[in-house]
């Protein structure tokens, strides 16, 4: 069993998340999986977990909420006065751009600042089909489930795409083709566009 599958075994979760206290989230990145997948395992094993952001109270270390600053309503309350205010404020409706006050109603196609070419509602019915996900399992095999740039393994933070080299839009006859299409990571794809930009 690699480091990647570790989680899957009882014991080691125990020891990492309840005796070691690491949380989901490091244990997630430490074997490369998404941390509801190591929540899952915890609560298929029955090992007790921690109320919802424990692990930052406990150490401050990654306490990105509160940047290592002091909560300034730290053991103090709200007067009835202000909670009164509070409820009055919350209770009122919010506007909402909604139907016709939206800048975006009707702007469709064309006429909306997101449109590229017209493809992507067509590319989002193609990419959900079961012959394009054979054709991406296809891919991945070929290549060694590799990214052809950098040589990276899938991993939670860096997942594997199967990307067009001749464009989706301009080249209708290729979209299928697996030659092609060829297997990139995540941060390999978003160099590409930003050297685009």
């Amino acid at each position: 069993m690699g480091l990647n599958q570790k989680y899957t075994n009882k014991e080691w979760l125990y020891h990492y998340y309840v005796i070691k206290k690491m949380s989901t989230y490091k244990i997630g990145k430490l074997v490369g999986r998404d941390p509801k997948t190591i929540y899952s395992y915890l609560k298929k094993f029955d090992i007790p977990t921690r109320k919802r952001g424990e692990n930052l109270s406990r150490n401050g270390k990654d306490n990105y909420m509160k940047n290592n600053k002091i909560n300034p309503m730290k053991g103090r309350k709200h007067s009835e006065k202000t909670k009164r205010i509070i409820g009055a404020k919350s209770s009122v409706p919010k506007p909402a751009l909604r139907g016709k006050n939206n800048g975006m109603y009707g702007r469709k196609g064309k006429l909306n600042p997101n449109y590229i070419d017209g493809s992507s509602s067509e590319r989002q019915c193609l990419y959900a089909s079961s012959k394009w996900k054979d054709i991406v399992r296809r891919v991945f095999k070929r290549d060694k489930y590799l990214c052809q740039r950098c040589g990276n393994v899938s991993k939670y933070d860096n997942p594997l795409h199967s990307h067009h080299l001749k464009s989706w839009a301009n080249n209708k006859k290729e979209r299928f083709e697996i030659d092609n299409l060829i297997t990139l990571c995540k941060n390999v794809i978003i160099l590409c566009i930003a050297k685009r930009i």
